[in-house]
């Protein structure tokens, strides 16, 4: 009986632990520095820099760690008319302004916070 009831408590805890670690996978935004722990974003953030040093832009670039829909995590990139907003694996969910206007109203984004700030020389 205590050998069933050892064996049930050490299964218990393994499946958790499979269960935590799987989570914390499928989660790319469970990161402390996303401009350095976000491949897709530091090389967002090196293009920028790279295009506003050699004078290609002409305008300031900001990004943005946002917060939407469910307490998901996303990152907007103020570059002029159209701001790409971006889920934690790098992909466009809708752009604000441009031709279209705003189209990102849908995921109800909640908050916003300066994570990046390029100016323009």
């Amino acid at each position: 009986m205590r050998k069933s009831i050892f064996t049930i408590i050490i299964l218990a805890l393994f499946c958790q632990v499979v269960c935590l670690s799987a989570c914390k996978k499928s989660g790319a935004c469970d990161v402390n520095k996303p401009l350095e722990d976000l491949p897709w974003l530091k090389t967002r953030v090196s293009e920028i820099t790279l295009l506003i040093n050699q004078s290609k832009t002409a305008q300031d670039v900001s990004i943005y760690q946002c917060v939407y829909g469910n307490n998901e995590i996303g990152f907007l990139i103020e570059e002029g008319n159209a701001s790409p907003f971006y889920n934690c694996n790098g992909d466009v969910l809708c752009v604000m302004g441009g031709f279209a206007g705003a189209t990102c109203y849908e995921l109800n984004i909640v908050s916003k916070k300066l994570i990046w700030k390029k100016k323009k020389r």
